[in-house]
């Protein structure tokens, strides 16, 4: 079974149960899909259009992972990965999207104006599907390396940062405050998490019994509720919408609220 895939994990295979290749890391994934559906379904700010419904993508991210650390198939990796790859192309083109708004029209105010450059979300949506099934006919059918797709990840959810600063650091400026909080807690979370991740790749031997890719799922998961918080409270500020960033339940609940305060 192994095999068929290209790359197998540090976690001891069908250790635990013969019916499970690698038991902690599917048992992990199969919890981390509850939580995106649980944020999903809390009460979100009008005029945050699509962003939502990232969470469902995360949660089928995680169902991904499950076939693909329960059976190590070709067919299970692909559901994992090629997810991973909407997910990223899906946030980019939210952040690039709202970088372009220039604010709302004065006629109607469910119409953006957007910069002359900018594409708008149906060319986007349009260019992150292509873009997608791009790598994924190319990884499936000339380059079947988990380098390709590791690298064609990081390069993209990299090229998030120069957006996300310029926005801080110019027309952002007074409100970056709330904005540096949701992406320390991203960056503490989900960059901790690929610490751990490497870690475990480069002393797999040594480090086995930890079980570090498992603990990768639950702190990559939870890392995503503040970066979509993020998105949210950029797209609602580009709008004029005035945002406050205000964290219920230690930030698992509600937290980017317009209006007036309770």
């Amino acid at each position: 079974m192994a095999s068929e895939v290209t790359i197998d994990w540090c976690e001891a295979n069908y250790a635990v149960t013969p019916f499970v290749a690698e038991f902690w890391n599917t048992l992990t994934s199969l919890l981390c899909m509850i939580p995106p559906l649980v944020w999903f379904v809390q009460r979100f700010p009008e005029g945050v259009g699509m962003i939502p419904w990232v969470y469902p993508l995360i949660s089928f991210i995680m169902f991904g992972s499950v076939m693909f650390h329960g059976t190590l198939t070709w067919v299970g990796q692909l559901l994992d990965e090629v997810p991973i790859l909407a997910f990223i192309s899906f946030s980019f083109s939210t952040l690039f999207d709202s970088y372009s708004i220039r604010g709302g029209s004065s006629k109607d105010a469910s119409v953006m104006q957007r910069s002359w450059w900018g594409p708008g979300p149906r060319a986007l949506a349009l260019v992150g599907v292509l873009q997608v099934s791009a790598i994924t006919l190319l990884y499936t059918t000339r380059a079947k390396a988990y380098g390709l797709f590791l690298g064609c990840a990081i390069v993209q959810a990299l090229a998030h940062w120069p957006l996300m600063l310029l926005e801080m650091c110019g027309r952002l400026r007074e409100v970056r405050g709330p904005m540096l909080r949701m992406l320390a807690v991203h960056v503490a979370l989900g960059y901790g998490g690929y610490a751990l991740w490497c870690l475990e790749n480069t002393f797999c031997e040594q480090l086995r019994f930890l079980q570090l890719h498992a603990w990768w799922h639950p702190l990559a998961t939870f890392s995503l509720k503040p970066f979509i918080d993020l998105l949210i409270y950029h797209r609602l500020s580009v709008c004029g919408a005035k945002p406050r960033y205000e964290p219920r339940c230690a930030g698992w609940g509600p937290s980017v609220v317009c209006g007036p305060r309770d």
